[in-house]
């Protein structure tokens, strides 16, 4: 069994196959002593082998049950992996402790609101509040929901709260759920000042340079050429995967709620198996990739099944998977190579109003919607993106707009089912009611019946977007 360090500088040598099968080894040895489950769960995590890194999280929490670090690394592992009932249950192990009951009230309620319990996610936010007025995150997920008992009210404790806390993330989290309390009573002068303070914040630690996504992007185009895919072809594999390019915030979720109303498709949401089924192909840059050249269709169908695999191991057995992974679109090329049957949908909503909906929502991964600037550079880039990958997929790809389906929803629902080969549910358009878990900024809008909320929403604060949009969008 290869240690911590041997797993470290197969890590460092780029040797992420073998690392994978190190770390998977290593979490096996439960009752091991002596081992920094913490760096196993940091090594997991690296390779995004999300199952190791739990196995990890449940070694390190077995030497202290009651732990609250080890309890909350767990939870966080728990819902990694869409565990999300578990994660939310084992939350209120924390709630014992009048220590770690803020944590376990607002983590319980973190996971019970991707399921669409809004009123008692709300109702565990506010405890988490009374417990500790500072609880700013609470604060962030009540106006996500726009779960305020009294708006007037709420945003005076909001206030509040602001000016009591010192702490960085907790002032992000505090002027984000303020932009989006004003935003909802109409205020959109102090919506957008205090969302754009979030944003500010956020960007001091590491700004976002679009020159190394735009080289990179390059990079993949000319790896996955249309002669190299015609070389490389996997057979007909790849029947019973439907993947979705399209950028955050552009309705992929949609899509999977709508698509799953059909009892065949089980929603997988964003993951990262296929970067862990991938993993011997490391960024797929052209060194990396140049190592492809003799590969046999054996070994495109291992990595192939390997995905398949990671699937069924998480999700259980299905006849179809949708894939909304927003990396989708790095993969692209890859997707077409390992699955030519694969079916792919690529929703477009107008640049304008995604830019504003990332600018406005804190989603970590997102670090270039922390200025509205490189925003608007990535949505471009990952527009042309997928516009090359549309032509390499041909057939098998269709292109949807956000704006068309919410404004004909039937018609528009009916393309997308007829070009995934399912049959469309008689019950389609309830998609809303679905129970499937949604670990999203768009948890509360898929709740919700198709509308056109949405559309053009980018124009209540045309004042301060129209002169960054004009730059970039013509």
């Amino acid at each position: 069994m290869a240690s911590l360090q041997k797993i470290s500088d197969l890590v460092a040598q780029r040797q992420l196959g073998s690392a994978r099968v190190a770390i998977r080894k290593l979490v096996r040895q439960k009752n091991k002593p002596g081992i920094d489950w913490q760096t196993a769960m940091s090594f997991a995590g690296q390779l995004g082998d999300q199952e190791s890194a739990l196995a990890a999280a449940k070694n390190w929490r077995t030497q202290s049950p009651s732990d609250p670090a080890r309890l909350v690394a767990e939870i966080n592992a728990l819902g990694a992996v869409a565990r999300h009932k578990e994660a939310a249950l084992l939350s209120r192990e924390l709630q014992k402790s009048t220590r770690s009951a803020t944590d376990g009230f607002f983590l319980e309620g973190f996971y019970l609101s991707r399921f669409g319990k809004r009123e008692r996610a709300i109702e565990l936010f506010r405890k988490a509040i009374e417990l500790n007025p500072n609880h700013t995150t609470a604060w962030e997920q009540i106006a996500l929901l726009s779960g305020y008992d009294d708006r007037e009210a709420d945003i005076a404790a909001m206030l509040t709260a602001e000016k009591r806390v010192n702490d960085r993330e907790l002032l992000i989290a505090i002027y984000y759920a303020l932009g989006r309390a004003f935003d909802h009573a109409g205020e959109t002068e102090k919506a957008f000042s205090f969302i754009s303070k979030g944003a500010a914040l956020r960007i001091e630690s590491a700004p976002f340079e679009l020159a190394p996504l735009h080289a990179y992007l390059g990079r993949l185009r000319t790896t996955f050429c249309p002669e190299f895919v015609k070389k490389h072809q996997n057979g007909e594999a790849g029947k019973g995967a439907i993947f979705i390019l399209s950028a955050p915030r552009s309705g992929s979720t949609l899509i999977e709620q709508i698509l799953t109303t059909a009892s065949s498709v089980t929603p997988t949401s964003e993951h990262m198996i296929l970067r862990n089924a991938s993993l011997e192909l490391g960024n797929m840059e052209p060194q990396e990739m140049a190592a492809t050249n003799d590969y046999k269709q054996s070994d495109w169908n291992k990595i192939a099944q390997g995905y398949f695999d990671g699937l069924r191991k998480r999700f259980g057995a299905s006849k179809t998977y949708t894939d909304k992974t927003l990396i989708n679109y790095y993969y692209a090329g890859l997707i077409r190579i390992l699955f030519p049957a694969a079916k792919v949908v690529w929703l477009r909503r107008d640049p304008r109003d995604v830019v504003w909906s990332c600018f406005r929502s804190r989603i970590n991964a997102n670090q270039w919607a922390e200025s509205l600037d490189t925003a608007c550079g990535f949505i471009k880039a990952h527009h042309d993106a997928c516009a090359y990958w549309a032509e390499l997929f041909g057939d098998n790809l269709i292109t949807l707009d956000f704006e068309t389906l919410v404004a004909d929803g039937d018609a528009t629902s009916e393309k997308l089912f007829e070009h995934v080969g399912i049959e469309r549910p008689n019950e389609w358009s309830n998609f809303y009611k679905s129970n499937n878990p949604v670990a999203t900024a768009s948890l509360a809008q898929v709740r919700e019946p198709l509308n056109t909320k949405g559309v053009g929403a980018w124009k209540r604060y045309e004042k301060h977007l129209a002169p960054i949009y004009d730059k970039h969008f013509q």
